[in-house]
């Protein structure tokens, strides 16, 4: 039986590792289970053993590619850092690890570039919007916890840090994920962050 568990295991990141590259081609709404049953060598039949369809398909492959990102980002914000160093460590990570993960940058370019809205992902798309929020919530509660130990400038709006934050985050992946070259190189990573945490300093 744990054999039959482990092929199993294995036949799945197999179709994963299928729909990773069938929609970073032709997308969300063109790729078929069939399609991706062909890119794994495997039949239909088998993809739907896996996964109910296709929406439970890419939810999965998102949701799991993202799992190595999220760690990042985690100790990041670790309580063992100081609010300043937990900001920094935040924006540097989130940008450094597009290079360091490349299925974390295939299923980002996939997320933003090739899925289209449809009803059956409404709810995966408002999650998406939950996290962004959230990740605001907790940017400002650092700027907050910076202001009082003195890290950060007392006339600093904590929600405005917190969304220039996120949007320098966002809109820098976008960039590299259209224009690799952009951000060539950590050192450049690393000047872009200070300059925007110099605007924090106190």
């Amino acid at each position: 039986m744990r054999r039959t568990k482990e092929e199993a295991a294995a036949t799945r990141e197999q179709i994963l590792d299928a729909a990773l590259r069938v929609f970073s081609r032709k997308g969300y709404s063109a790729a078929t289970l069939q399609d991706v049953a062909a890119e794994a060598g495997l039949t239909r039949g088998a993809v739907y053993w896996h996964f109910k369809g296709k929406v439970e398909l890419y939810s999965a492959l998102i949701g799991e590619r993202f799992a190595k990102a999220n760690e990042v980002f985690a100790e990041a914000l670790s309580p063992r850092y100081a609010p300043l160093e937990s900001i920094e460590r935040l924006l540097t990570r989130s940008l450094e690890v597009l290079e360091e993960d490349p299925e974390y940058r295939a299923v980002l370019s996939i997320t933003l570039f090739k899925t289209e809205l449809t009803p059956e992902l409404e709810p995966g798309f408002q999650q998406k919007i939950a996290n962004a929020r959230r990740l605001v919530d907790m940017v400002a509660d650092l700027v907050r916890k910076g202001i009082a130990a003195g890290q950060i400038d007392r006339a600093t709006d904590p929600r405005a840090a917190a969304l220039a934050a996120v949007s320098l985050v966002h809109g820098a992946t976008a960039l590299h994920l259209m224009d690799p070259t952009a951000l060539e190189s950590r050192a450049v990573v690393r000047r872009m962050v200070a300059t925007f945490l110099r605007g924090l300093r106190r």
